[in-house]
């Protein structure tokens, strides 16, 4: 995951000031300031210029010096916030200790450091960071109530699911003997890796096999499981050499920590039907669809420029991480680990999309794509690439 890693050395070593923007992506999913590091810096500064070899190396500095090394390992492995809490911690205090080694009165130390406070604080406020990273509010009731049958509670099974989400809360309502697998991220029974040969074991081990999957953002109307909706979900199973087994077997089951998920992004009273919101249940047989096995495969074309964009971009298109999936015009490639999806259309037209820009980019064409001559600039990604005041949307 190459989410929050700098792209650039000048990128890693402005990171400790580019913390205090007010933009997302930064260190950590949401917008959240951090402006402490920048007035470290500010006060490390001060104390080279005012107090510099008037006394031994203090604690202060000691700490500072950790704290800056720390950055190295954090930067090369994930730049994510969540793994640099101990000096996200350290950080608040480390201020107070650089600003006490300043040689000024403690009325203006206190002045400083209430300045500070009172400015972080207010960012705390402007920026607020509460309810902005959940999916659904936890307030009463169940964490993420579903309306599960009892009989398929009490039933050990093996349940795939194929959303990037997982819904794990939902597990504990199940038999506490059933397992569990995501098969979003892998690519099939043609990938030896470890972690898909576990998976192809547990989907071959005996007993009943499920899929489970949430319902479209606008809900279901219907009270059977929509044939486009059904082949879409045998797509994504036939590279496991799965199928749904018998669609009339299909159960909805209503989810109102679905429902209330869904209802943050959307308005349902825009529709004009009521519709429910909840996780499709469908029996599962080990071998897949006639219909996917059927299908034409696609254009060798269009593999071939999937290919050469990974090839000329590793780092973001990266080879062998994820199989290619049908749309209506073309075909695309969702990269998990750098938060691309690449598209081909059939009009020739190849299309790339960063997960926090507004828009796709144009690439070219297929044909371009596949002359010998052919480059992209790997480091200039719109909504990504540069200082987050840089980042274009």
């Amino acid at each position: 995951m190459i989410r929050f890693l700098p792209d650039t050395w000048r990128d890693a070593i402005w990171r400790p000031l580019s913390m205090a923007s007010p933009d997302a992506g930064v260190y950590v999913e949401i917008m959240a300031p951090d402006f402490r590091f920048a007035f470290i810096l500010v006060l490390a500064l001060a104390w080279l210029l005012l107090a510099r070899g008037k006394q031994r190396l203090p604690g202060a500095i000691v700490l500072l010096l950790f704290t800056a090394m720390a950055f190295i390992p954090w930067l090369v492995t994930t730049g994510n916030g969540r793994y640099f809490i101990p000096f996200l911690l350290i950080a608040g205090p480390l201020c107070i200790g650089l600003l006490q080694l300043i040689p000024v009165t403690p009325s203006f130390r206190l002045a400083v450091a209430a300045a500070m406070v009172l400015w972080q604080s207010f960012l705390i406020y402007d920026v607020s960071p509460w309810g902005s990273w959940g999916h659904v509010p936890w307030t009463d009731g169940p964490a993420f109530a579903v309306d599960i049958p009892p009989e398929v509670a009490a039933q050990r099974a093996t349940y795939v699911t194929l959303s990037s989400i997982s819904y794990s809360l939902i597990a504990p309502k199940f038999n506490p003997e059933s397992r569990w697998i995501n098969i979003s991220t892998l690519q099939g029974i043609v990938d030896k890796s470890p972690d898909s040969l576990r998976a192809q074991a547990l989907i071959a081990s005996p007993g009943l096999l499920r899929a489970i999957f949430p319902t479209a953002p606008d809900g279901h109307e219907r009270g059977y499981i929509e044939p486009e909706l059904a082949q879409a979900i045998d797509d994504l199973l036939a590279r496991q050499a799965l199928s749904i087994e018998d669609r009339a077997q299909c159960r909805l089951m209503h989810s109102q920590g679905l429902s209330s998920m869904v209802s943050v992004r959307i308005n349902d009273a825009q529709f004009d039907k009521p519709v429910v919101h909840g996780f499709w249940l469908c029996p599962l047989a080990r071998h897949a669809s006639a219909s996917v096995v059927a299908a034409a495969p696609l254009p060798a074309r269009t593999e071939q420029v999937f290919a050469r964009l990974e090839s000329l971009c590793p780092r973001i298109f990266r080879p062998g991480e994820v199989a290619s999936n049908r749309i209506p015009s073309g075909a695309y490639r969702a990269y998990p680990g750098s938060d691309f999806k690449l598209y081909v259309f059939e009009n020739g037209q190849v299309w790339y999309k960063y997960i926090r820009a507004l828009n796709p980019v144009l690439v070219g064409t297929a044909d371009a794509v596949l002359e010998p001559g052919f480059t992209m600039d790997c480091n200039n990604i719109r909504g990504r690439s540069g200082l987050p005041w840089e980042r274009g949307i």
